[in-house]
């Protein structure tokens, strides 16, 4: 079946991208079906929005919505039925395990992976009021910053990133905390007051970098893809999803995993946290950047083993 759907694809010349319909996933889609143009030239790609659960349930909190994947099972539906021959995600909105017969094909060059911290006056967490008004959906980034400063009134707040930016500027809150990636991709980096570094608020596993995902065994698309492939981004979001697989979580696990390279050596920083901010977990471990995936996996039992999977269950 992979073999008929490569041979398919290359005599028709043409790429199907799936992606979600938000101005940042279109932006960012825009810029991975350039880079596929410029390395297949002649190369047709076709793009095709799908919304996705995530997309049409903007009434409730992301932790109500209740599902793994809720910015990816469509998308990724789409590839299992042959609609599509790329889904491309933003790779943090991803579960630590794909489903069967899909796979991560490549990762381009991150983005800054940081979580950034925007306000109306304030230049840093530590000068916001007592009983600030933060908003952010992330019950991960909700629980670090409920560890650091348990006075904040964390509030839900969602909706594409221009929503959430006119929100901040109408009063609604006195800061709120945004991805660092999505604001660069769209031209809008000047917004950010300060970015928060991971020992304030440790980032999402994959966050600043893209994912696209195919069929297994798809060849053709595989070989269209590879040269938009950066082994360092790949290597460090490899130790991140391992990490996260370890946990068997999504997007609504309060845990957040960093890794960093120098050169041949890979580190990497992660955290569990209890989503009140009651309690949090963190462990750092050092290995050759070829056992990143092993680190990611060894960082997780550390933490599960010291805690953290009594934090998961409650």
């Amino acid at each position: 079946m992979g073999e008929r759907q490569a041979e398919q694809g290359e005599k028709s010349g043409v790429l199907r991208v799936g992606t979600r319909g938000s101005l940042l996933a279109r932006t960012q889609t825009g810029m991975v079906v350039d880079q596929i143009r410029a390395a297949n030239p002649g190369l047709q790609v076709v793009v095709e929005i799908i919304q996705t659960t995530g997309d049409m349930r903007r009434d409730v909190p992301f932790a109500a919505v209740g599902t793994k994947g809720m910015f990816v099972k469509e998308i990724e539906q789409a590839l299992l039925d042959g609609a599509i021959d790329v889904g491309v995600h933003s790779l943090k909105d991803m579960p630590g395990e794909l489903p069967a017969g899909l796979e991560l094909a490549c990762v381009p060059a991150r983005e800054s992976p940081y979580d950034a911290l925007l306000t109306r006056g304030p230049k840093s967490i530590d000068e916001l009021p007592q009983g600030a008004v933060i908003g952010t959906s992330s019950v991960r980034r909700q629980a670090q910053l409920r560890y650091l400063r348990p006075d904040l009134r964390l509030e839900e707040l969602r909706g594409n990133l221009d929503t959430r930016l006119r929100k901040l500027d109408e009063g609604q809150y006195d800061a709120i905390v945004l991805a660092a990636a999505g604001l660069n991709r769209l031209g809008w980096g000047d917004r950010v007051t300060v970015l928060l570094s991971r020992d304030i608020c440790v980032p999402a596993a994959g966050q600043g970098a893209l994912a696209l995902e195919t069929r297994v065994a798809d060849a053709a698309t595989l070989d269209r893809l590879a040269p938009l492939n950066d082994r360092d981004s790949a290597d460090s979001v490899a130790a991140e999803r391992a990490f996260l697989a370890a946990l068997g979580g999504g997007c609504s696990v309060p845990a957040g995993a960093h890794a960093v390279l120098d050169g041949d050596r890979i580190s990497l920083v992660a955290m569990i946290a209890a989503p009140d901010g009651s309690q949090l977990l963190r462990a750092e471990q050092t290995d050759d950047r070829v056992n990143a995936s092993d680190l990611g996996k060894r960082v997780a039992e550390s933490l599960l083993k010291d805690g953290g999977r009594a934090i998961l269950q409650r």
